[in-house]
């Protein structure tokens, strides 16, 4: 048969779906893997979209997404993010996923290159070698809470890049980008003639403070900003999520989405619609359920002691294994056949990441509680 472009044959893959794949293979383990909100989506979201889709709401929409959405959205942005912005600078796509997957498309030519977060999550990278650019990693620094070190990411700059793409909260770590650190980041960019690509899917779920959104402290004409659905309003089922940057962009985006995808569903930006001018307390009680499980979660490890990287926001958190010595896919495989609990090892998001599983805490409190005993429990014998 015809060759399929060689480039693809090496698209790394995701270490989530191989944990996951090695987890099917052992009788109920605790799960700790997943990044998906154990919540079900809120009644009133559901309801609203089954009535909007019994109304006649199935068709295609334009291809940036429906006019009172994007208005929505506009509105959010500001409230929330501190973002000033349009109609005309908002583009709903497919999930944060298929944002980010266009926003490359239109941006990353072969041999591009992209400054990514290292350990971070590992559909940047892919996303990326698709398009026939380079993925360039820049350091996180687990004794700085997993913050970006801005000098090594601008020595990082070659004449190659093209963007350097931000995610804070992170996955995995759980770490917040202070505003102090942004403005350098925006700094560099702007010396450099750089875009800046900001993956916010998780910035309403804070602990502490809330999240800076780097798009609000400047670079209206090199920020793009991708925000999703799925992790605030437990929807990443449904498949919808927005960018938002400078007019002319965000008009290519659209543009570029239309042959891909045509439109997001219009079911489930319906659905999107009433979550933005429903009632928004039920995102309290998922960030509130989160804090819970962090502060558990702290408290069995500190226990134990077992070291760890307190997030701040997002819902993971990383655990040190450095003392193991072991090859850490080594430890994590030994901690899911031996234990009965799924992590991710750190190295599926980077060389950054070895030494460190990622743990989720998008699970129940006896799953948290349960999974963490077991391996504070085996802790001096995994690492001995």
């Amino acid at each position: 048969m015809p060759d399929v472009r060689p480039w693809v044959l090496d698209t790394p893959h995701s270490g989530i779906r191989r944990m996951l794949e090695h987890a099917r293979d052992v009788e109920s383990p605790v799960m700790l893997i997943n990044g998906d909100p154990n919540f079900t989506t809120p009644a009133h979201i559901i309801n609203g979209a089954m009535e909007a889709a019994r109304d006649g709401a199935t068709g295609y929409s334009p291809g940036d997404g429906l006019v009172p959405l994007r208005d929505e959205i506009a509105t959010k942005l500001r409230r929330v993010n501190g973002i000033d912005v349009g109609r005309d600078q908002v583009c709903v796509t497919t999930g944060a996923c298929g944002g980010l997957y266009t926003t490359f498309l239109v941006l990353v030519g072969p041999g591009d290159e992209v400054l990514v977060p290292d350990p971070g999550w590992s559909n940047y990278a892919a996303i990326i070698h698709v398009l026939n650019g380079k993925a360039v990693p820049y350091p996180l620094r687990p004794d700085a809470g997993w913050t970006l070190d801005a000098d090594a990411l601008e020595a990082a700059i070659t004449p190659r890049t093209r963007a350097i793409l931000l995610n804070s909260p992170s996955n995995p770590t759980g770490s917040v980008e202070g505003a102090e650190s942004l403005r350098r980041v925006l700094e560099i960019a702007e010396r450099h003639d750089l875009w800046i690509v900001s993956d916010e899917a998780y910035d309403e779920l804070v602990f502490d403070a809330p999240a800076t959104s780097i798009a609000s402290l400047g670079g209206a004409d090199r920020v793009i900003s991708i925000f999703t659905f799925s992790k605030t309003y437990a929807m990443t089922g449904w498949r919808v999520g927005y960018v938002t940057g400078p007019a002319s962009f965000v008009r290519q985006l659209g543009l570029h989405q239309e042959p891909v995808v045509s439109c997001a569903s219009t079911i489930s930006q319906n659905a999107a619609l009433v979550a933005l001018r429903g009632p928004q307390d039920c995102v309290g009680t998922m960030v509130s359920a989160y804090s819970d499980r962090r502060r558990l979660a702290s408290e069995i490890l500190n226990a134990g002691g077992v070291p760890f990287v307190d997030p701040q926001g997002a819902f993971f958190l990383m655990v040190d294994v450095r003392p193991s010595g072991l090859d850490l896919w080594a430890y994590a495989l030994r901690a899911l056949r031996e234990l009965g609990v799924g992590t991710v090892p750190g190295s599926a998001f980077g060389p950054r990441g070895e030494g460190f599983l990622r743990v989720t805490l998008a699970a129940s409190d006896e799953a948290i509680s349960e999974g963490l005993g077991r391996l504070t429990a085996a802790y001096p014998d995994l690492t001995a």
